[in-house]
Formats: C-alpha cells, structure tokens, sequence
C-alpha cells in the first residue's frame, strides 16, 4: 500500500508541535486506524448505552415505555441536530483556517461557537418546557402511551443545554487531536449513564422518567469535564475572548447543515414511522421499529465515528492544500466503509435473534414482527456508510450545500416519501423496504457528486 509524506508545515516550530500528532505522521491504513478506532468506539459506545436505556425501559417497565421512549425522541434528533451542526460545520471553519496558519482567529471563532451553543439550548429548554403538552401532541402520543411519553420528553429538555455542549466539545476534542481523551469521557458518561438506569428505573421505579435523567446526567458529565479541558492555555484549542464576527455562526450552521437536516430528518422519520406503524399494527409495530432503529443507531455509530474522527483532517489538509493526503485519506476512507459494511451485514444476520431477544422475549408478538423487519430493513446497513461518510467529507471541504442537498434529498424526501406510500402498496413490507430504497438512491446521489467535484478538491 502506498504511504504518502505529509509535505512540511511553513509555519513556527511551537505551532507545529501543538497542532497534534496526527499531523506529523506518515499516512497508512494502520495510521488510519489509529486515528478513527477511538472516535468509532466513542460513537459506538454511546449507542450501546442508549440502546441499554432501551432495554432497561423495555424489560423493568414495559414495551408500551419504550414505545412512549421513541415518540418522544425526535426532540432529541432535534437537540442533537444543533450541537452536530454547530459542531461538525465549525470544526470544519476551524480546522481549515488551522490549516492556512490563522490559529488566534481559530480560538476566537471557537470560543463564540461554544457561547453561542450554551445561550441557544438554555433558551429552547425555557421554551419547550413552557410548551411541553403542545410538543406532546405534535409528536402524536397515545391516551395509553401519554405518561410515559411525558416523564422522559420532561428530562430531555431540563438537560437540553448538557446535551448540547457534549457533542459540541467533543467534536472539537477530536479536531484538536485529543480522540482519547474524547473517548474517555463519553465511555465515562456512559458508564454512569447504565449505573444511573439501575437506581432509577430498577430501584426507585421512576420508569421512562428514570431512563431520561440518568441519559441527561450521563451527558453532563462528560459536557462539563471537557469544558474546563478547554480552559488549559496550553491546548491547542482554548477559550479567549470570542470573535465579534457572527458570520462564524453563520457560516458554522451553514455549512453543518446537512448534519442538522440528518437529525431532523431522523427525528421526522421517526414520527412517520410511529404514525404508519400505529395505523398498521398498533402499539407493538411502535415497539418493534423502535427496536430495529436502536440497531441501526449501533450500525450508523461505528461511521459516524469513522467521519468525525477523519473529518478534521480533511479540512486541515484542504486548507493547508496537501492534495496527496487527501487523496490518500478518500481513497482508504472508501475501501475501509466497504469492508466494514459487509461484516456488519453477515453479523447482524447471524445475531439478530439475540439482538432482537435483548429487548422483547422470543415468543412475543414484538419478537416476530421485528425479526421479520429487521430481514429486510439490514439491506440498508450495506449502504449507510458511504452515504454518511461522503456527507461528511463535503461538510469537512466547508460545502455545507453540496452536504445539505445529499442529506435533504435521501434522507428527507425519499425515505418520508417512501414510507407514506410503499405500505399502501406492500403493507407492513413497505415499512421495512423504504429504508432500503432510500440507500440506494443515497448511493447514487452521493457518487454522483463525489465524481463531479473530484478534481476541485483533488482527492
């Protein structure tokens, strides 16, 4: 395999050294590795502890609580689409302008994109606590599903403003070279996070409500530990006084656009899917597509971890116009994606029983109805990845439309649109299949544009 020197950086020795390790190897697939295993167990990690909230509510409280769990989580798609859109279109800005060798502008431009994240989620969690029945009803809960809907959307929002900042910091510990240190504190929070699930839906029998606390603590651990990392002098990134330039934020948003439009558009189809599956099944089709999007939140985390941790790099490398890593960096990026994506597809075909058996027994009605799904529904896990993957790169090339439109297309209008008509054609096999069709036109998206702009970014 080809091994490509990263040319020298032109600028002094102390900027040098604190950019990072990561800028000063020689670039192979054992450096590719080293680089995005602590950012894909970090992702990974944090969907498993979300999956065990799952199980916890599923197994101590009922099907019906996890149900209710899934009505409510598209606010969460919400919250999360702010702080990856501030956080992945901003380390995008930073990283590039890192590159070009403008460092003090860097830390302004990071400082305000942290207080501006903070202001922001204090105001919306004000805002939809103030509204939370009207959020409630739009969201489109049962009478019977109500409560519990209720009593974990409740801690959501009170830990709206952690929940933002997590993400945010780190997305810029990862930028800033520190992917361990990222990693330790979000496997920390999740560990507590499982702890927390224990005492409180086990022990002190707060249901649904019991899961959403420990998943807020579990998050403002971990946002407030990397918070005081940053206020080190010495790293790299740190906080100063913030740049009185507000098109940062602009541009941030921007250009993190289509992470936003992901999340969103996760949080959308998420509510289409309760609506069919309560038309079409009931309460248990609730349950059990909740169930297969757990799996698929593990399936997606292991390349979302994968591009945010290559993603800084990319932008570091675009703006320091290093034209042979990036093309080293795509090119392992896309052989990487395909062979991790056919070996999660063979696992899941082997352990999906298991899967499905750690939320609902084997003689359920849940059990059948999501073993059949889940058939179907994995065809769309060979494909994800580079869908994810090629998103991500155009966010790190700072071209938040190209990224947008990808993301608005497969995910918004395709997968929304398929799901409304395909059960009306093939019944509850529709459902399943919608996910599948939008991969595949994702796919042709993406090469689409991959190929287009290939000699503007020269990858």
């Amino acid at each position: 395999m080809q091994v490509v020197k990263i040319k020298p950086i032109c600028y002094n020795i102390k900027k040098y050294m604190r950019i990072g390790d990561f800028m000063q190897k020689d670039f192979n697939f054992k450096t590719l590795l080293n680089l995005v295993i602590p950012t894909i167990f970090m992702m990974s990690f944090m969907s498993l502890y979300t999956i065990i909230d799952g199980a916890f509510v599923s197994k101590l409280v009922g099907t019906d609580a996890l149900s209710a769990v899934n009505i409510a989580y598209p606010y969460m798609n919400f919250i999360l689409g702010i702080s990856v859109m501030l956080g992945s279109g901003g380390c995008a800005l930073v990283m590039k302008k890192l590159g070009e060798g403008r460092e003090t502008e860097v830390k302004k431009d990071f400082s305000l994109i942290l207080i501006f994240a903070f202001l922001l989620s204090i105001f919306l969690s004000i805002f939809c606590l103030i509204f939370i029945d009207k959020i409630l009803k739009i969201l489109g809960t049962t009478d019977k599903l109500y409560y519990h809907t209720k009593n974990y959307l409740l801690y959501l929002i009170i830990f709206t403003m952690p929940t933002t900042l997590k993400f945010i910091v780190e997305q810029f510990l990862i930028a800033s070279g520190k992917e361990k240190i990222a990693l330790i504190l979000s496997v920390s929070g999740g560990i507590l996070n499982i702890i927390l699930d224990y005492i409180f839906i086990a022990k002190f029998k707060l249901g649904a409500g019991g899961a959403g606390i420990a998943t807020g603590i579990g998050y403002a651990i971990p946002a407030l530990i990397g918070l005081i990392f940053f206020i080190k002098k010495d790293n790299m990134l740190h906080f100063t006084l913030p740049s009185k330039d507000f098109k940062v934020i602009t541009n941030s948003c921007f250009n993190g656009s289509s992470e936003m439009i992901s999340q969103i558009s996760s949080g959308i189809i998420t509510f289409l899917f309760n609506l069919v599956m309560l038309k079409y099944i009931g309460e248990d089709g609730v349950a059990s597509i909740t169930i297969v999007l757990y799996i698929q939140f593990l399936v997606t985390a292991v390349f979302l971890g994968y591009s945010m941790g290559i993603a800084p790099k990319i932008s570091f490398y675009y703006g320091e116009k290093n034209d042979n890593m990036l093309k080293t960096i795509v090119s392992l990026s896309l052989k990487f994606i395909a062979i991790v994506s056919i070996i999660i597809y063979i696992l899941i075909q082997i352990f999906s029983k298991n899967l499905i058996m750690f939320f609902t027994p084997e003689n359920s009605p849940v059990f059948d109805i999501t073993a059949k799904g889940l058939l179907i529904y994995s065809l769309s896990f060979l494909l994800v990845g580079f869908n994810i993957f090629l998103s991500s790169m155009f966010t790190a090339f700072s071209n938040g439309k190209i990224s947008a439109i990808i993301s608005f297309l497969k995910s918004l209008i395709f997968q929304s649109s398929f799901i409304v008509l395909l059960p009306i054609f093939l019944g509850v096999s529709g459902i399943w299949l919608a996910v599948v069709i939008e991969e595949v036109l994702g796919i042709l998206i993406s090469f689409s544009f991959y190929f287009k702009y290939k000699k503007i970014y020269k990858y």
